[in-house]
């Protein structure tokens, strides 16, 4: 194809502009569904029921009582987990979960390098150092092999991202852990309703938490859940920010301190409850037409040499879709590079974009690799070894490579028409035809193979 037929170029569009509704803002279904929600806004949320709890000046719950208490049991049914705590953030889960298998001063948690911050800030807070790890090339989950190398006496837990909703190898994760006597906490903020080898996302591990933040699966505009079948694992979650269940609440009595907590206040609050239940109940569709979009994308994308949708990890099931994740290789084959690529593509009217942590590995911030946060005050760092010991300083060649060639789309697309859905993908096949050669990549630009970061 003639590169002057692109749209950047000034030709024609693949997705034209006579859209209800714009790609590049939506981030989850509400402005699809805006003339509907607006004639049964309270019917679908079950936002009726708040109003006699307003009425009644009921405007917090403090324990596993009224919609808190549906939401659990909905989400323990889910999943098939014994006990689900509701917090007020997928952040709050993470730090009561590395709280209770015990991160503190002297210890260390191995996590990726690949995900949001807020899967190892919870460490600092705790006092402990993170230990970044290498992610799986093919799947994007931690490497298992890579996870192993880095353990050392110090090790307390794994933290396990389910990235974009593609189930980790949990199976030998867990053994390696066993192995070592070390906790698995499941990260499973992109992969609600996951399943991996017949087994729910969050219950392989020690504590599966979960994100139901506004732009999560289920979103309750700001929330979390932690699920566990430990039932005195339940109860440090609890005695770390939920004061009343340490009270009244306690699943194994493992403490007797009346309602008194650590402090850190995590209860959600009613209505994002609300919100995350109807969102819940929703989740079976939405992963049923998640994995629909992404079955035609991959359809449409099968002979382009340059472009590789990251596969399922075997025996897995996806769930979420917190994105439609993509590998970009053009660059090496003599395309352009991975943004101009991107560029192009949404000039043809497709809502494809970079992925959001290429310029925001872990491993690479000043946070974990320079600030001297002995100076920001109340902790933050591990008072039992030189500060030199704290910064998480490693090289990860992998994943930086394989990163830096990652593109998706939004996970708004299994809300969409097939015929949008194979249009982005059509656009992606246009560019890469006019712009990279049908060559074999040369070697120079490849990314590391998984053995480079032995």
């Amino acid at each position: 194809m003639d590169a002057k037929q692109l749209a950047i170029n000034g030709g024609p569009r693949t997705i034209g502009r006579d859209l209800p509704f714009r790609p590049y803002r939506v981030r989850n279904d509400f402005p699809l569904l805006r003339s509907r929600l607006r004639r049964g806004l309270a019917r679908s949320y079950d936002l009726l029921k708040m109003l006699p709890l307003t009425l009644r000046g009921v405007t917090s719950i403090p324990d596993a009582s009224g919609i808190v208490g549906r939401f659990e049991a909905a989400f323990c049914e889910l999943t098939g987990a014994r006990f689900a705590m509701a917090m007020n953030s997928g952040t709050a889960t993470l730090h009561s979960a590395y709280f209770a298998v015990g991160v503190g001063p002297g210890t260390e948690v191995i996590v990726p390098s690949y995900t949001w911050h807020a899967t190892a800030t919870p460490v600092l807070l705790c006092g402990a150092v993170p230990v970044f790890c290498e992610i799986d090339p093919q799947t994007l989950t931690l490497d298992p092999d890579d996870i192993e190398r880095r353990i050392t006496e110090r090790t307390r837990a794994i933290c396990v991202l389910h990235a974009w909703g593609n189930p980790a190898p949990m199976d030998r994760i867990v053994e390696i852990a066993e192995r070592h006597g070390i906790s698995v906490i499941e990260d499973a903020s992109h992969a609600h309703g996951a399943v991996y080898k017949d087994r729910a996302v969050g219950t392989w591990g020690h504590v599966g938490c979960f994100s139901l933040q506004g732009s999560k699966p289920v979103d309750g505009g700001e929330a979390g859940v932690a699920i566990t079948n430990d039932p005195v694992l339940y109860d440090h979650m609890a005695l770390l920010g939920q004061n009343v269940l340490v009270k009244r609440g306690q699943k194994a009595r493992t403490f007797d301190y009346g309602d008194i907590s650590l402090g850190a206040k995590y209860r959600p609050h009613p209505a994002a409850m609300f919100l995350a239940y109807a969102a819940l109940r929703r989740l079976p569709e939405r992963n049923r037409r998640a994995a629909r979009a992404w079955e035609w994308l991959c359809e449409e994308l099968a002979d382009v040499p340059c472009i590789r949708p990251i596969p399922t990890t075997p025996d897995g099931v996806r769930g979420g879709f917190y994105a439609f994740a993509l590998e970009y290789t053009g660059a090496a084959r003599g395309g352009p590079g991975t943004q101009a690529f991107v560029d192009a593509v949404r000039a043809e009217g497709a809502p494809l974009d970079v992925d959001q942590f290429r310029d925001s590995l872990l491993h690479t911030l000043p946070l974990f690799n320079e600030l001297d946060r002995t100076k920001l005050g109340g902790g933050c760092y591990d008072p039992t070894r030189p500060w030199h010991e704290n910064l998480s300083k490693v090289s990860l060649p992998v994943t930086e490579a394989v990163t830096e060639q990652l593109v998706k789309f939004p996970p708004i697309l299994y809300a969409l028409p097939e015929s949008y859905v194979r249009r982005c993908a059509r656009a992606v096949k246009k560019v890469a035809a006019a712009l990279v050669p049908a060559t074999s990549p040369s070697a120079q630009g490849e990314r590391p193979r998984r053995e480079a970061a032995r």
